[in-house]
């Protein structure tokens, strides 16, 4: 999930048409116009004389936060996708001058001023609500500190925006090459050896983008081409944004300090359901000492399938992890990932996702004729009978400056009554070319976790305020939805239904049985990984900027957190793209895994998983922002979230069932 600049500002939706010039784009051409209409009217209803009420006050700044967060979120957007690197370079500067108004707004004393002294009493319960988040992110932002204060304020939050910006760009258009001779690739599935380009000597060159990487870490067998492909993979970004993330984190932390807080990290968390730096390391230690069995069942088994092919191997490295869960689950489990692959080819996995929406929450997903900015992008409706609940648009395989990774964008703010909810998911998998080029099981996974997103943005958009609609929730909670759409993979019937080779083939019962016997396996690790990762994100937001080391530190954490040793000459801290967007809040997914595992219980549990569903989407879903994220599990859950059901995952070694 991509966390937008704006995330409490929020236009008219326009689209731009498939065209790769910056003056066909209109949005792009009107951004000074609709940036100077934008500041005029801040500049408006700071004039706004007392009495203050709220037609007078939170309508019309309900309003302006819509427009600006929806000029935010297409700029955004078209810098992370579009094909034209002249207009990426111009969203970029759009999205600049968004964010800048958007920290006017949030510095307005005036506005300030105006929503303080409106009578709560006298407010209906979402505006009461609107309220009370309004004076909340007026008071993070800044608003009650002296002129000077908040003039350098101002100036903090348009340096992170450029400096989070550059960080951004750095690794969208850092894509590094491996060339290595076929023979080497021995292993790699034949359909992903056969897509790769050949250079002029016959040898096959690798990109470090993940639709390249992820078959070749879990299937090549020669270990040093995997070393060599990581090492590359984790230095993109590296020299570069090493200087940007140091002077990134320096803006940060003065930034916090300004308004009282000790550190970034404490500030980002303040609002969060953790509450502080201290709350969230507490929680990572309780997750790293949960899941230290499981790891280590995990590590003893691949270091025994590493020694069967060295037998003078003492540990396992980053690089041979994936490579060996597959051979173990292939052995144990008898799973054959690659054998798997043909069970789902794109075209198909893409309609039984689709398929899986419609059943689980009563919806038609219906496609639609739209403007897009690429010929690949296809745009859908969603429907409830008669009812649009929203609009979405699928990009899903790669292309030269594109978005590297998997995300959802927010593209329009749904105000109940005035306009709809419209998101964006953009991936990278294979399929472009050939609609029916299979995927990696993991990508399925991914497609899931993603458009579990997109449902919660569109599920939610409905709400009279742009500051409660969609993924207007909790941070440390709007992972939860996506990860628990991811449960889905192993029901059977939703395998059924979209498991099924181009050839018409259905996946073997006795493969889904196989699946799920082995879904636990390497869980322990993967945790640790996410502790450190997560650990590393607090610590360099927590720590003072001026004394700190960012190699020397993320060495530190790994060695103490991670499961693997650190692989020479590899910058995580340069190319973990979440430093940006999620700043000191990468322990978000883990803190939603927990609440995921425990949302998926109540399906577990139930005879009526269809039912249980539609109370999930009204309950969860649905409120967006309008009640705090706690609130609104345990109403489903009918008791506050627990950890039980992810531990009782970490403990699950899976049934063996090697021949």
């Amino acid at each position: 999930m991509r966390r937008a600049l704006a995330i409490w500002f929020a236009g008219l939706l326009c689209l731009p048409p498939a065209s790769s010039r910056a003056e066909d784009l209109p949005w792009l051409a009107d951004c000074e116009r609709e940036s100077r209409a934008i500041a005029a009217e801040i500049e408006r209803l700071e004039r706004l004389p007392p009495p203050y009420l709220a037609e007078t006050v939170l309508e019309p700044l309900n309003l302006l936060q819509t427009r600006l967060a929806d000029r935010s979120y297409e700029a955004e957007l078209m810098e992370n996708v579009h094909p034209d690197p002249k207009v990426r370079e111009r969203a970029a500067r759009c999205t600049t001058r968004y964010a800048e108004l958007a920290t006017r707004l949030g510095l307005s004393r005036p506005l300030f001023e105006a929503v303080r002294q409106l009578d709560e009493e006298e407010l209906a319960p979402d505006a009461r609500r609107y309220r009370q988040l309004l004076l909340r992110d007026f008071r993070l932002a800044g608003v009650d500190r002296d002129r000077p204060t908040r003039e350098r304020i101002r100036r903090l939050d348009e340096r992170i925006v450029r400096l989070g910006q550059a960080f951004d760009r750095n690794l969208r258009e850092d894509v590094r090459h491996l060339e290595v001779p076929p023979e080497r690739l021995a292993g790699l599935p034949a359909d992903v050896l056969a897509r790769l380009p050949r250079t002029a000597d016959g040898k096959v060159r690798l990109s470090t983008r993940y639709v390249d990487t992820i078959p070749v870490y879990t299937y090549v067998h020669d270990d040093e081409v995997r070393r060599r492909l990581r090492q590359l993979d984790r230095s993109r970004g590296h020299p570069a944004n090493a200087e940007v993330l140091a002077a990134l984190l320096r803006a940060r932390h003065e930034r916090a300090r300004l308004v009282g807080y000790p550190n970034f990290a404490d500030y980002v968390t303040a609002d969060k359901m953790a509450g502080s730096a201290a709350a969230v390391e507490s929680f990572l230690r309780r997750i790293h000492r949960l899941a230290q069995p499981a790891a280590e069942r995990d590590l003893a088994e691949m270091l025994a399938e590493l020694r069967r092919l060295d037998p003078t191997a003492q540990r396992v490295e980053r690089w041979q992890s994936a490579y060996l869960e597959e051979r173990i689950r292939r052995q144990r489990f008898a799973v054959d990932a690659a054998a798997l692959r043909r069970y789902f080819p794109y075209r198909r996995v893409e309609a039984g996702v689709l398929g899986l929406a419609e059943s689980l929450f009563g919806v038609e997903v219906r496609p639609i004729s739209a403007p897009v900015w690429h010929p690949a992008v296809s745009a859908y409706e969603l429907r409830e009978g008669e009812r649009t609940l929203g609009r979405f648009y699928l990009d899903m395989h790669p292309r030269p400056g594109k978005y590297q990774h998997a995300a959802t964008f927010l593209y329009r703010t749904g105000i109940a009554g005035r306009q709809l909810p419209e998101a964006v998911l953009v991936c990278n998998f294979p399929g472009g070319d050939d609609p029916l080029a299979p995927l990696e099981f993991d990508d399925v996974r991914t497609f899931l976790h993603e458009f579990g997103h997109l449902l919660h943005a569109l599920f939610g958009g409905h709400q009279r305020y742009a500051r409660l609609s969609g993924l207007a929730t909790e941070w440390d909670f709007v992972e939860a939805p996506s990860q628990m759409l991811e449960e889905w993979l192993y029901d059977p019937p939703t395998l059924r239904r979209f498991a099924v080779a181009a050839d018409g083939a259905a996946i073997p019962e006795e493969a889904i049985r196989r699946l799920r016997s082995a879904r636990h396996f390497g869980q322990g690790v993967e945790t640790q990984v996410q502790v450190f990762y997560a650990m590393l994100s607090l610590e360099y937001h927590r720590r003072d900027p001026e004394a700190l080391d960012l190699e020397a530190l993320q060495r530190a954490l790994e060695a103490e957190f991670s499961p693997f040793p650190h692989q020479p000459d590899t910058y995580l801290f340069a190319n973990l793209g979440h430093l940006n967007g999620y700043s000191a809040l990468y322990y978000t997914y883990l803190w939603s895994k927990v609440i995921a595992l425990d949302l998926f219980s109540a399906f577990a549990e139930s005879t009526d998983p269809r039912a249980t569903a539609l109370r999930y989407r009204h309950t969860v879903l649905e409120p967006g922002g309008l009640v705090p994220a706690g609130e609104a599990v345990a109403r489903f859950l009918g008791r506050p979230f627990a950890l039980d059901a992810f531990a009782r995952r970490l403990a699950e070694p899976g049934d063996d069932i090697s021949p």
